[in-house]
């Protein structure tokens, strides 16, 4: 397990503050920012550089580096889908799930996972979408957010 998501842990052996992670100062930058329910993915956008730069500092660097590749993937919707970016899609939405289940086990606070179940939801809806490539449909941000929407309108996800 890494230091960084240990909720109980006093001192991050990695870290170059020698500092214990603060995940207070993470949910409360959360607090900060515009309500990110309007648009889940731009939520999930603002959570994943607050989330890898707290990664970075408490250091975990193949967190931030896992995270940053799930970042980079919801920057780039509406760019063009190539097998290899599908199947990253894939890996990510994996770590991601399996991060959220550490958090979990751990007993992270709440808000924390619930931005992860967050984050897993709007991968989830992008491999789906991705998949439908093949037929002729066009992934774009504005159909993502249609997707996630109609999902947490149907009870399958409270944004």
């Amino acid at each position: 397990m890494t230091p960084s998501i240990d909720p109980n842990l006093t001192s991050a052996p990695n870290s170059q503050f020698r500092d214990s992670y603060d995940w207070d100062a993470l949910i409360a930058s959360a607090q900060k920012v515009e309500k990110p329910s309007a648009n889940p993915v731009m939520g999930c956008l603002s959570f994943l550089n607050r989330f890898i730069t707290h990664e970075s500092l408490y250091g975990d660097s193949e967190g931030a580096r896992e995270m940053s590749k799930v970042l980079l993937l919801l920057q780039s919707v509406d760019s063009p889908v190539s097998t290899a970016q599908l199947q990253q899609t894939r890996k990510s939405y994996d770590y991601v799930c399996a991060y959220l289940d550490m958090l979990q086990e751990t007993d992270a606070p709440f808000d924390v996972c619930f931005e992860f179940e967050r984050l897993c939801h709007v991968l989830e809806t992008l491999i789906r979408i991705r998949q439908q490539v093949g037929l002729g449909v066009q992934c774009s941000f504005g159909q993502l957010h249609q997707q996630l929407n109609q999902a947490s309108s149907f009870g399958s996800f409270a944004a």
